[in-house]
């Protein structure tokens, strides 16, 4: 058989003449033994028109008729379980058998052909190529120049399904729906960019923007700045718990549509429905819980600025427009005491922290309650009204924490009082810069549950107990009888709850103020070292609410951001402690002059502290001696080398009165 009588003739070929036509070729399919028995005859005389019965030339008339481009019945049976058989890529689009392929060749790419041309094509090589091709012939168009034989019929079906639009089998595409969904909630906008919506574009590109500019503007200002700037501005927190708010809907939107357009046209089955639709519930909780939580809380801390500093209208400031040109400012810290069986308000803790804004080193100053005879800044209508020192309730009671309660009673004598403060505050502060010598720029009081909400907010306070703490105790000022205990704090390695931390820094119970004072100053300087910021975060809302009721200040609201900036410095710099005891000068009847000249040096930072003093070794060479020198007493109201407080006379280690033991665990 010639390659003309398989593949038709060549384009380029003239027509062979009639009298020349070969036979055809026998149909395929055909069995052997369709043959009569034992005819020695060749396969193609068998077919020859002469040889052939009147029902077989119909049946030859048929076949030319399927290679003319009509299927008969049973070609079209054969033809359909040859391409079940055939895997899709090789299928082959004609009427017939499939033509045998090449390997194929790339010196250029086949067109890609719809199903609506084929059959034009194939009608159109089948009439060109003559009724003697054989089945399946007529169906494949003419291949291209450098194009393998039987390749143009197979490369239409093979790029249709390299490149789908839609999928084609029921759910092909969720996994890419899944992928591009994710991607869409991380990057608002991309995922309906993949599915050819044009407002992705939109949402993508603003997102970027935004954060663009946020990330700009924290640079530009430095992180610290930043975050100083919208803590302390009302305005900004409130913008930013509506932009937050806003946030939620808008990119709980987005993610919604994502889904919609990328699913668009694809076929998914009930679980995957179901599984789709759970992933973008389980996406809008992951976006909307942290923009909600976000949200409340700026709204939440907006309100305790308002609540605690005011609103004073003006724009905020940083810590060098405020105190660029200042040496150091001077902030009174006030421990109010109202506790029941107390009249009127008494200061329990009074402390000057003296800081350098530039470097964050400080000077933490306690002031003993019992410092008697305060005296007034001169000039002022209390040293008038005092010129030898406050003396209004005798030469013995006469005390710095009895200022608040007269004050309170005559506050026609304080003078002139800012709006920010009540007469005994500004009397109070009045005696502790008269007898100190230093100027205060700002104060701020806190209740004792303040206190005790704070020490709670950061999950506790880790420290070395140094001895027994009772819990209650003390003298009842008004029946002058002792107050029960009703509870102990062990020594040692302890995390201390807020209301264990406030009897830690005020049981007098067999003390003294001075021991007390120096346990004061060790709680403020732990506390600032082991603020966690997770555990604030958690609990902000709560210590927000607790600030407005427990605080008192006349720091403004505009200055707050400076103060967040000064607080970040002292956690970084060194932090002195001094205290106000009789070594210093006797609380009973003070030397104002030497005090003064005290408080100079010690806001000093070239000079030691009291227990770097206390722990620095003499400069003379000891004697040999056979027996050891005994340790030194610990002295009252000044922390030893591992930052403890004894009072005066105690032994370390040696327990205390009515204390029953360490609890067991």
């Amino acid at each position: 058989m010639r390659r003309d009588d398989y593949y038709g003739p060549r384009a380029t070929e003239p027509e062979a003449p009639a009298e020349e036509e070969a036979p055809p070729a026998p149909r395929t399919g055909t069995a052997p033994s369709h043959a009569p028995a034992g005819d020695p005859a060749p396969r193609h005389a068998a077919h020859s028109p002469e040889a052939q019965s009147p029902a077989a030339r119909s049946t030859d008339s048929a076949s030319d008729s399927d290679a003319q481009g009509f299927m008969s019945r049973r070609a079209r049976r054969e033809a359909l379980a040859r391409d079940k058989k055939t895997p899709r890529g090789q299928r082959s689009t004609g009427t017939g058998a499939s033509a045998p392929t090449a390997a194929p060749t790339f010196e250029e790419e086949p067109r890609r052909t719809t199903d609506r041309t084929k059959a034009p094509a194939a009608a159109g090589a089948a009439a060109g190529a003559g009724a003697a091709a054989v089945p399946g012939a007529a169906a494949a168009a003419a291949p291209r120049k450098g194009t393998a034989p039987g390749r143009a019929a197979a490369t239409a079906d093979t790029h249709d399904d390299d490149f789908p639009r839609h999928s084609r089998r029921e759910g092909d595409a969720f996994p890419s729906i899944v992928k591009w969904t994710t991607l869409g909630t991380l990057l608002p906008g991309l995922g309906m960019i993949r599915g050819r919506s044009r407002a992705g574009w939109i949402l993508l590109l603003g997102f970027l923007a935004m954060i663009v500019v946020v990330l700009a503007w924290v640079a530009w200002r430095s992180p610290i700045k930043a975050i100083a700037r919208v803590a302390g501005s009302p305005t900004i927190l409130y913008a930013l718990a509506v932009i937050l708010a806003v946030g939620i809907i808008i990119w709980g939107f987005t993610i919604l549509r994502s889904y919609a357009v990328l699913r668009k046209g694809h076929r998914m089955t009930d679980v995957q429905k179901w599984l789709g639709w759970g992933l973008v519930a389980s996406l809008i909780l992951c976006v909307g819980i942290p923009l909600g939580v976000g949200s409340a809380y700026s709204k939440v801390h907006a309100d305790a600025v308002v609540e605690v500093f005011g609103r004073d209208g003006k724009q905020g400031v940083d810590i060098e427009t405020l105190w660029g040109d200042k040496e150091r400012i001077n902030v009174f810290l006030i421990g109010r005491d109202n506790g029941d069986g107390r009249e009127g308000t008494r200061p329990d803790t009074m402390l000057v922290a003296s800081i350098k804004p530039h470097t964050g080193d400080a000077t933490l100053i306690s002031v003993p309650r019992n410092l008697n005879a305060a005296r007034f800044p001169e000039g002022s209508q209390l040293a008038e009204r005092f010129p030898e020192g406050f003396d209004a309730f005798g030469p013995q009671e006469s005390m710095i924490n009895a200022v608040w309660t007269w004050a309170e009673e005559y506050p026609e004598d304080v003078g002139e009082v800012p709006d920010a403060l009540n007469p005994g505050m500004e009397a109070t502060m009045q005696a502790v810069e008269g007898s100190l010598g230093l100027g205060l720029d700002y104060y701020a009081s806190v209740d004792m549950q303040g206190f005790e909400d704070v020490i709670d907010a950061i999950g506790g306070v880790a420290i070395d107990v140094e001895r027994p703490i009772p819990m209650g105790g003390g003298t009842n000022l008004n029946t002058g009888m002792k107050n029960q205990i009703y509870g102990w704090i062990d020594p040692g390695e302890q995390k201390l709850s807020g209301q264990q931390a406030l009897w830690y820094v005020r049981s007098r119970d067999g003390s003294d103020n001075y021991d007390r004072m120096c346990r004061q100053q060790r709680m403020i300087k732990l506390t600032l070292d082991q603020v966690n910021p997770q555990e604030l975060a958690i609990a902000y809302p709560k210590l927000a609410g607790s600030a407005g009721r427990n605080i008192l200040t006349d720091i403004p609201q505009s200055q707050v951001s400076a103060f967040v900036e000064l607080a970040a410095a002292m956690q970084g710099g060194e932090i002195k402690s001094a205290q106000i005891n009789n070594d210093v000068t006797s609380t009973s009847s003070p030397d104002y002059e030497e005090l003064h000249e005290w408080v100079e040096e010690q806001i000093n930072p070239a000079e030691p502290s009291q227990a770097e003093e206390q722990a620095a070794p003499e400069t003379e060479e000891p004697e040999e001696t056979e027996e050891p020198e005994p340790t030194e007493e610990p002295k009252s109201g000044i922390e030893d080398d591992q930052g403890k407080c004894y009072p005066k006379g105690y032994e370390p280690g040696s327990g205390w009165p009515g204390w029953p033991g360490p609890e067991e665990a």
